[in-house]
């Protein structure tokens, strides 16, 4: 399967970008029209030498101008979220599915874990393809061998950030509809996952708390299943 992955929800929840900075002195706001990439590894292969800041960007504030994207409207610098202290961003790729049974009331299928609700996702082995690493890790999260899971279409990637240690890990994490002929899951302990269960759409909606899954889910609508 070719892996056509448009960034998604720019426009329907906050997205997280990384800017390049010549100076490690900050201005009070991030001027419009300012160049930013999904991934820190973008941003120094077109950048080179300056300081690399994670940003969370409002819904919309992001257009693509076919290179790279630019910002929009201008935005304070405590939209930075790498600054204090200082923590160098690094690119952490991973993937995930979106498991959908049913027709024109489509169920999908979620898991729990930490007190939330989520979709099956992880990080990508080096060297290892978004369809790959999408069917090892939903495979690995819903206790289900990989030939019973199905990827039917890309569904796009989505970008999130956290601390990871002494740095900041940025992470495209690229979706997948998927479909499964398992007829029961064992969750992964080893992460963290307590349970396994289908949703209708809607409740599946209300269950996750995520923005960004949120928006991914609500795209199902116009197109599954």
């Amino acid at each position: 399967m070719e892996v056509v992955s448009p960034l998604l929800l720019p426009d329907a929840a906050p997205q997280v970008f990384v800017v390049c900075l010549s100076s490690a002195d900050l201005p009070d706001q991030l001027p419009q029209g300012i160049r930013l990439w999904e991934t820190p590894a973008q941003a120094r292969a077109a950048c080179g030498a300056g300081r690399l800041w994670v940003i969370a960007v409002p819904p919309g504030g992001v257009l693509f101008d076919g290179e790279s994207w630019r910002l929009q409207h201008s935005i304070p610098t405590t939209a930075i979220l790498n600054g204090n202290p200082y923590r160098l961003p690094i690119t952490v790729p991973a993937a995930g599915g979106v498991v959908v049974r049913g027709g024109e009331t489509p169920e999908v299928l979620l898991i729990h874990r930490r007190g939330h609700w989520d979709l099956p996702k992880g990080k990508c082995d080096p060297g290892e393809a978004p369809e790959a690493c999408a069917l090892r890790e939903v495979s690995e999260e819903l206790g289900v061998p990989p030939e019973a899971l199905q990827l039917r279409a890309p569904l796009g990637r989505t970008v999130h950030a956290y601390p990871l240690d002494h740095r900041y890990a940025v992470k495209p994490t690229w979706w997948f509809l998927m479909e499964t002929t398992a007829p029961t899951f064992a969750p992964q302990e080893a992460e963290a996952i307590q349970e396994v269960r289908w949703f209708p759409l809607e409740e599946a909606l209300r269950r996750v708390t995520y923005p960004t899954l949120q928006a991914l889910l609500q795209r199902l609508r116009t197109r599954c299943c």
